[in-house]
């Protein structure tokens, strides 16, 4: 016969050991997609310490950190961009996952005490990472 003492005991075990799996999958990180992307900024904007001037820019995410290089039209083929010989603006960021992809970047900024604004995140566009950039 089963033994009813047994029988919760094995019920209880197996309970804790599943929401002790769960806890511990769910407290894994989760692997972000590295993304690339032509944005364009219509103004001065600061990123980090730096100041980007207003114009076209290539946007990449590498793990928590997300390079600004600047772009300008190729010469030789006027609807190209390439990357200008400026150094690169990279920061560090929070990522965040968002449930559905975003139509359109979105940039949240803020202006400092001096009236420039300081890009404070960035979703780029048809991604769900929101990069929330570390001041």
């Amino acid at each position: 016969m089963f033994n009813m003492k047994s029988l919760v005991s094995s019920v209880v075990a197996g309970l804790v050991l599943s929401t002790t799996l769960t806890a511990a999958q769910s407290q894994a990180p989760v692997k972000i997609k590295d993304v690339r992307q032509e944005v364009s900024l219509t103004q001065d904007v600061k990123v980090g310490t730096t100041v980007l001037k207003s114009g076209q820019y290539q946007v990449s995410s590498k793990g928590q950190d997300l390079t600004f290089r600047r772009l300008m039209q190729d010469p030789a083929y006027g609807g190209q961009w390439i990357p200008t010989r400026d150094k690169p603006v990279v920061v560090k960021c929070t990522v965040t996952t968002l449930v559905d992809k975003s139509r359109g970047t979105q940039l949240d900024t803020a202006a400092d005490t001096a009236g420039v604004p300081v890009l404070k995140s960035i979703t780029l566009d048809n991604t769900n990472i929101k990069f929330t950039i570390e001041q």
